[in-house]
């Protein structure tokens, strides 16, 4: 972190009077406000950032604050989230935290950023299936905010920062990841134990592997805009969980990118899926009912789709395993890094759905 390695509350204290923070919230919050000395949790703590619960008291009220310390900008990932922050917050009124403040070098080379405490998803219910119903609203109006056209209305505040689905660099990772993914595969092969899990769909994937790395032009076609990436209940945040309708504010945003939407309702509806088995038997239904709906409220924002939305988050799951996805659980295999406990349920669905929308 430079100057100061480990990250306390004292440091913190130190640092936010010195910076004179309390006013900086102040002003945003319109209330003379003070740092509480009882109140500083630490809620996590990385390599990468230090993130801490604050509260700031006045004479009317207090207010939970949180500060993200970015202990350095030297990862793309952390300077791409800083951005969103920055540059972002006028484009996503509404579903991002309010930004109190953005500092640079409050210690060595960390940027502090001081936000609205949103209470994350992850505290608040044990996420099923029925409450995407909740969430996607959220999710088509963040999308319709620079979908398509509507995105050169703000490109020039993303321009130079923000990785673009069809630009030369990931256009080049997903090549070098292909052929990564085939040369693990081989090296599975060779593996007995990942050999008699492969070998029915190894014909198949290499075919593919050869074919990619767009294996569904059409999803690009279908729309573009800034996608989260990563959908987790601990990225999502509500404090009105017990109204119908979950004003939801989206967190951590260092997967951000320009990708085609259909993307993030595999990251939201599909990770999900497939980490929790006792769905299973209802994913049909499931996947049927949240694509439906998105496409109804992106309908709502002025967006259509041409193609059968439910044929549109497949396309994308199927992508998003051949592009990526595949090679991550290749590669913790191969090499014993971590279960690749997804395995097989790509591998099924690559049969599965690949026949269904003729790509096999």
């Amino acid at each position: 972190m430079g100057e100061e390695k480990e990250i306390t509350g004292k440091l913190i204290g130190r640092k936010w009077r010195k910076g004179d923070f309390s006013a900086k919230v102040g002003a945003a919050l319109q209330d003379k406000v003070y740092l509480s000395k009882e109140q500083r949790i630490n809620l996590k703590d990385s390599f990468k950032s230090s993130i801490w619960r604050l509260e700031m008291t006045s004479r009317k009220q207090t207010y939970p604050v949180i500060l993200k310390i970015f202990k350095t900008l030297t990862r793309t990932e952390s300077w791409i989230e800083l951005n969103m922050y920055q540059n972002g917050a006028a484009v996503f009124d509404g579903l991002l935290p309010e930004i109190y403040f953005i500092e640079p070098e409050v210690s060595g080379d960390s940027c502090w950023v001081a936000m609205e405490y949103v209470r994350p998803l992850k505290e608040q219910v044990k996420l099923t299936p029925g409450q995407f119903a909740n969430i996607i609203p959220s999710l088509a109006e963040m999308h319709s905010r620079t979908f398509q056209d509507r995105y050169q209305s703000w490109q020039s505040l993303f321009e130079g920062w923000l990785p673009i689905y069809e630009g030369d660099a990931l256009q080049s990772e997903r090549m070098v990841t292909r052929e990564k993914a085939g040369a693990m595969l081989e090296e599975a092969m060779q593996r007995e134990d990942l050999k008699e899990k492969l070998s029915e769909s190894y014909p198949t994937l290499v075919k593919l592997l050869e074919r990619g790395p767009i294996y569904f032009p059409e999803l690009i076609e279908a729309g573009q805009c800034i996608v989260h990436s990563d959908l987790q209940t601990t990225n999502m945040g509500c404090n009105q969980i017990g109204q119908s309708s979950w004003d939801i504010r989206f967190t951590d945003w260092e997967g951000a990118k320009y990708a085609p939407c259909w993307f993030d309702m595999v990251n939201l509806v599909g990770v999900f899926l497939a980490y929790r088995k006792e769905w299973r038997g209802q994913e049909e239904q499931i996947v049927k009912e949240c694509a439906i709906l998105y496409a109804k409220e992106m309908k709502k924002r002025g967006i259509a789709f041409r193609l059968d939305p439910v044929k549109l988050y497949k396309m994308a799951y199927l992508q998003r395993i051949l592009e990526k996805s595949l090679y991550l659980q290749l590669h913790w295999s191969v090499n014993e890094i971590k279960n690749a406990v997804l395995l097989d349920g790509y591998l099924e669905k690559v049969n599965k759905w690949g026949k269904e929308l003729e790509l096999l």
